[in-house]
């Protein structure tokens, strides 16, 4: 059985334009998606929670208004215990004011612990290296520095690695060079934990707590995790849990969980309006079977009495349904895609020098190309269904006595 030529066209298109329209509105939401995701907040802040001490302001179980809040290896080796199961990972955090000096100049810095996991997600290398493993676990002196304190006392990045760096005065090996990461104005000389709670201008307490939440835990779990840790400090140190300049938790899970139902939103929306497109195609396609199998009533009689089952003859018109969809579906699934990678061209270009990202990488994965196919041939067996039972249910005296 044939479909004819006008028909076969019109059905074509229409099936055509709704795999375009799916292909190239899923990609616009999966773009919408990465831009948000490729922000600082996503790449920095997004799972993780940062615990700030700080001063009492309510009186409570002893505590004086004013009393300073102070954090040690202690606090956070509790938390590990009780919360290490739920967690990424737990880390005591340092941070200072140091002198720095080269022999040709000098620099007031701010010095901080390096973590891995944490904070290499703040910073591109321009030369040299990360702090290895071995270096981090130890209290060495090794330490990276911006890219303007490297060209400030040295010249350039690549003149600094190798060269010594006069930290609390102490020698450090430069061991990498870096800038911040997505322009973030942070500048900071990194060094190992133990290290940096060894130097002069730091005292014995640990300056936060970094605790890293797992990327899948949903925000509703994140906020219960955030909960049970703000109660446990505030118990340890005789603190009002409403008391909130003693004890100050910085994270990103509302602005997140806003972001993650805006963006939900978009592909629920996005997906009507994909699959609204798609049933087009399978109305289009589904009419001109139905025209198809009236039209040729006597054709299928004749195979009857030739011997097809009515099965063979269900099967036959549901392929045809089946291979109409697939051959102007993957029409419309490559016009989609060079549509698509057309736009995440301009896109990119768009997005040169820009703080905030809305859409980007609107390029098709192979995950849409497969849920695509998938998606073609339901709607080819779903618009062949209903024509493929009127064709079995054809008597063959009737059909031969029509004119």
């Amino acid at each position: 059985m044939k479909i004819s030529g006008r028909r076969s066209l019109l059905s074509g298109a229409v099936t055509v334009w709704g795999v375009f329209v799916f292909v190239v509105i899923t990609g616009t939401s999966n773009g919408i998606d990465r831009g948000n995701r490729s922000n600082d907040d996503h790449l920095i802040q997004y799972g993780i929670l940062s615990v700030y001490p700080g001063e009492v302001s309510i009186p409570y179980g002893g505590s004086v208004k004013g009393r300073v809040i102070q954090f040690t290896e202690n606090d956070a080796d509790e938390l590990k215990k009780i919360f290490s199961d739920y967690t990424d990972g737990i880390y005591p955090r340092k941070l200072f004011n140091a002198f720095c000096k080269s022999p040709t100049g000098f620099a007031n810095m701010l010095v901080s612990d390096f973590r891995t996991g944490l904070d290499e997600r703040y910073i591109d290398f321009l030369a040299g290296r990360c702090l290895n493993e071995v270096e981090l676990s130890g209290d060495g002196r090794v330490c990276l520095i911006p890219k303007y304190l490297a060209g400030q006392l040295y010249g350039n990045a690549r003149e600094a690695v190798g060269r010594t760096l006069i930290v609390d005065g102490l020698p450090f090996v430069i061991t990498g060079v870096y800038k911040p990461a997505h322009d973030l104005s942070f500048k900071c000389v990194f060094v190992p934990f133990k290290t940096a709670m060894q130097m002069r201008e730091a005292d014995g307490d640990i300056s936060f707590i970094d605790i890293k939440l797992p990327t899948e835990m949903a925000a509703a779990k994140k906020r219960h995790l955030k909960d049970e840790i703000h109660s446990l400090l505030c118990f340890n140190k005789g603190l009002d849990p409403k008391d909130l300049s003693a004890l100050r938790l910085e994270d990103k899970i509302e602005f997140i969980s806003e972001q993650e139902k805006f963006i939900a939103s978009i592909r629920i929306f996005t997906l009507f309006v994909s699959l609204l497109s798609l049933l087009m195609g399978v109305l289009g396609v589904s009419s001109i079977i139905h025209l198809s199998v009236k039209e040729r009533t006597k054709e299928i009689a004749v195979r009857l009495i030739c011997g097809s089952s009515d099965r063979s003859i269900f099967f036959l018109v549901l392929g045809e349904s089946v291979a109409t969809m697939l051959s102007f579906g993957f029409a419309g699934l490559l016009l989609g895609t060079t549509a698509l990678n057309i736009a995440t061209s301009v896109v990119n270009r768009l997005n040169e020098g820009v703080r905030w990202i809305m859409i980007s990488n609107l390029n098709v994965n192979l995950g849409l190309i497969v849920n695509s196919v998938i998606l073609i041939v339901l709607c080819g067996l779903a618009s062949g269904f209903a024509p493929a039972r009127k064709a079995m249910s054809i008597k063959v005296n009737e059909a031969l006595s029509c004119e």
